[in-house]
């Protein structure tokens, strides 16, 4: 029952609400203007930034595999 209700509010909020949720202008506009433009190479800038911190964090793991590996090697090497 109240999942109806709030269903019910939901669709009522969407249908008077319909005027202002208008499509970005990416989507619906002119795509050559500024904002578009701009839209874009923030895009860009996040997906860069965000690329570049799952490198280092791949980075960073791939050392440490490498340093275990050492540091296993030389604990054997002594036990021998």
């Amino acid at each position: 029952m109240k999942r109806g209700i709030a269903l019910a509010a939901i669709v009522a909020a969407l249908s008077i609400l319909s005027q202002v949720a208008a499509a970005c202008p990416s989507c619906y506009g002119d795509p050559t203007s500024t904002e578009v433009q701009g839209m874009k190479w923030a895009i860009v800038s996040l997906l860069g930034v965000t690329g570049t911190v799952l490198a280092a964090v791949g980075a960073f793991i791939v050392y440490l595999v490498k340093r275990a590996r050492d540091l296993n090697r030389q604990f054997v090497n002594r036990l021998n």
